[in-house]
């Protein structure tokens, strides 16, 4: 799993090097390892292994930087301050009283930000991509918490590395990212299409576009 979340993140990076240098200048170095496992503390379940991988290469993007890497408009967030966000949304659905969910395992729908909830990603606009570590089959899969809505759609990805090597693909075959999460939506019966294609705005900066 290691290695293919560190073939992953070097196919994406050298791709970011050669055609988006302005975005690939936003990617942070390697994660404190000891940063890594005080999330897992707070969290207090073991952390999927792609995403001890991941945040072991990168530390996210640069802190509030606006440039997206995951589509759609998805900025990686530091591993600080993803376990600030994390803290920050449980306390407000707690004190909101958000309702909670009548399912408990991993993909299962919820009202409420569950503490098990680890964000990841951030597009700036009350979204983030979340990793789900309750229990179950999707344990790790990778979903967007939508902060009116909650989360009520079906997971984008199966996991950071199907995440990553999703993008990895989309970048060098030039192929749209969330093939697989759009048929998950047809089948729930949602009208929107997810997919996106990669483009280079005039400045360096990588961004998703439909089609």
């Amino acid at each position: 799993m290691e290695d293919a979340v560190g073939d992953a993140w070097r196919r994406i990076t050298a791709w970011l090097g050669v055609h988006a240098p302005d975005t690939a200048a936003q990617v942070q170095g390697p994660g404190d390892p000891s940063l890594i496992d005080a999330v897992e503390r707070d969290v207090g379940v073991p952390l999927p292994a792609d995403l001890r991988a991941w945040w072991r290469l990168a530390d996210g993007f640069q802190p509030g930087v606006l440039q997206a890497l995951i589509p759609w408009i998805h900025v990686p967030l530091p591993i600080a301050v993803a376990r600030d966000e994390r803290r920050q949304l449980v306390e407000l659905s707690a004190r909101v009283g958000w309702p909670d969910s009548d399912g408990y395992d991993a993909g299962s729908f919820s009202n409420r930000y569950q503490p098990a909830f680890l964000p990841i990603s951030t597009d700036h606009c009350g979204q983030v991509l979340f990793v789900d570590l309750r229990p179950g089959p999707l344990r790790g899969s990778v979903s967007e918490w939508d902060h009116e809505e909650g989360f009520l759609k079906p997971h984008d990805w199966t996991g950071v590395t199907d995440m990553l090597t999703d993008i990895a693909d989309a970048l060098e075959l030039g192929q749209p990212a969330m093939v697989a999460y759009a048929e998950r939506l047809r089948a729930a019966g949602f009208a929107s299409d997810p997919r996106a294609w990669a483009a280079i705005t005039e400045t360096g900066e990588l961004e998703w576009n439909g089609r």
